[in-house]
């Protein structure tokens, strides 16, 4: 199994093949792990924002530093700078090319995820998830539930 498919999955499925901010990447496949049937390649512990997994952040660099991902940062209406990940054609023939076999979480269940947080705001994401999997909020700097 490669652990590396699920983040370019989760890339795939978004819209436009876009996610904004790390704090969402890392907690849609926290949920691809915790609500949809498959492997957990990434171990997650209670951070600063919730359930955070440095591999996958590393794993997220790597992915950029190969051209399957592109990284870009925007400013938000507000001022604030958001990182943007976009899944690159190479990474998306990496998706295709792949075996279902090699899928930490099988495919269809990705879309149906992808199609329940699809539309959901950053803060409503992480009220979900605080309210889900408290344990995961212990450490949190946000009180959103």
């Amino acid at each position: 199994m490669n652990e590396q498919l699920l983040p370019l999955a989760m890339l795939d499925i978004a819209e436009d093949g876009r996610l904004e901010g790390i704090t969402r990447f890392q907690k849609l496949v926290f949920l691809a792990q915790r609500e949809r049937e498959g492997a957990s390649p990434y171990d997650f512990r209670a951070d600063d924002y919730g359930p955070f997994s440095p591999d996958l952040y590393d794993d997220i660099d790597r992915l950029v530093d190969g051209d399957l991902i592109d990284y870009d940062e925007e400013e938000t209406e507000f001022g604030n700078k958001v990182q943007v990940y976009t899944l690159t054609d190479m990474g998306r023939r990496a998706v295709e090319n792949s075996d279902e076999m090699d899928f930490p979480v099988p495919e269809g269940e990705l879309e149906e995820l992808g199609d329940d947080f699809e539309d959901v705001d950053l803060w409503d994401l992480l009220e979900y998830v605080y309210t889900e999997y408290p344990r995961m909020a212990r450490n949190s700097e946000l009180s959103l539930v």
